[in-house]
């Protein structure tokens, strides 16, 4: 049998391969594994969640992350949104970024293990945080919120 033949033949019951064959047949596998090596596998898809406890920050992003349960968000029929059964744990690599309960985000698969990407912390939160910012959006006299780095409050 050549790697050409489209209809090889079939074995008999009991028939054994002889040692050249066995070769021939490890080197067509050897073949198709080298060519598999550079597909990618299927990641799954980004979600949509609400978090169920505070994200905080990582105390250290290699070795010591946060992580918090998120609810995910399913689509109803008429395209509006619903929390579902589903928990997920949320990983946070962000040594600076802390994401409050009950807040919308977006997670996504990275080397196995579901992380943020986006996070909805408005006008509402009291507290948000992004990159090393310490400074405030708005002045706690004048009733705007204010960030903070890292903290998970305010």
């Amino acid at each position: 049998m050549t790697q050409g033949d489209k209809h090889p033949e079939k074995f008999a019951k009991g028939q054994r391969l002889t040692a050249a064959a066995l070769n021939s047949l490890a080197q067509s596998v050897a073949r198709i594994i080298d060519r598999m090596q550079g597909t990618q596998v299927i990641q799954p898809k980004p979600l949509q969640a609400i978090l169920v406890s505070d994200l905080l920050a990582a105390v250290d992003s290699l070795t010591d992350p946060s992580t918090a349960q998120a609810r995910i968000l399913a689509r109803k029929a008429n395209g509006d949104l619903e929390i579902s059964t589903r928990e997920e744990t949320v990983v946070n690599r962000f040594e600076n970024i802390s994401i409050d309960a009950d807040t919308y985000i977006k997670i996504e698969w990275i080397d196995g293990e579901w992380q943020p990407y986006a996070a909805d912390c408005g006008p509402q939160s009291e507290s948000f945080s992004f990159g090393s910012a310490s400074a405030s959006a708005g002045s706690a006299s004048d009733g705007g919120p204010s960030a903070s780095a890292g903290t998970g409050g305010p």
